[in-house]
């Protein structure tokens, strides 16, 4: 149960972080609703029809569906109270909760369901990043395959620090926590220091 309640937050932490984008001024309703749910099931989607799944996430469960459309729309009617604050840091801030959350929900789950630990890996960074990619270019803003940020790398890292500390014999929520507070601290540091790879890992 507490697991599932988390999934909700990140929903609800994606679906604001695709309604909060300054591109976003003067798209209608159905637009931002679109976008929105998009940013908050789309890596969730790819994840499921990649491992083959019986059905996708948001049609087994309706809920998913329905809160990340009901906070789309919440987003929307109060994007002019949001934007009193610097949108830019609150899409971050959103975003960062999102991905940190479901990385580490999905790597724990796959990884005790006896899937490979690369592939739990792996499938937790393309449920907690492909959603803010479609974002991006849906709202035409830079992602991670036009810039040399830093986004998927604490992803990876903290899915893979979960690994290591539930191996060690660390109570799962616990794992969950460190790995979770990991990816968050990495990706605001990387955020905040303007950090990009170095020259010699880009491709000239």
């Amino acid at each position: 149960m507490f697991t599932y309640v988390l999934e909700m937050v990140c929903i609800v932490a994606f679906a604001f972080s695709g309604v909060l984008v300054e591109s976003n001024r003067g798209k209608d309703i159905v637009s931002i609703l679109l976008l929105g749910w998009v940013t908050a099931l789309g890596g969730g989607t790819l994840r499921d029809i990649i491992i083959n799944t019986e059905q996708v996430f948001w049609i087994r469960d309706p809920t998913y569906f329905w809160v990340a459309l009901i906070s789309a729309c919440v987003g929307f009617f109060l994007i002019t109270e949001i934007r009193k604050s610097k949108i830019e840091k609150m899409v971050i801030l959103f975003d960062t909760i999102g991905v940190s959350l479901f990385s580490v929900l999905v790597t724990a789950k796959l990884y005790s369901e006896g899937y490979a630990a690369y592939v739990a890996i792996v499938m937790g960074m393309v449920t907690a990043v492909f959603g803010g990619v479609l974002r991006d270019i849906l709202a035409h803003r830079s992602n991670m395959f036009n810039n040399t940020e830093l986004y998927a790398t604490p992803v990876i890292l903290g899915s893979s620090l979960y690994i290591v500390i539930s191996n060690l014999g660390v109570l799962d929520y616990i794992a969950s926590i460190i790995s979770m507070t990991f990816i968050v601290v990495v990706r605001l540091f990387v955020v905040i220091k303007k950090i990009r790879y170095p020259a010699f890992f880009i491709l000239k």
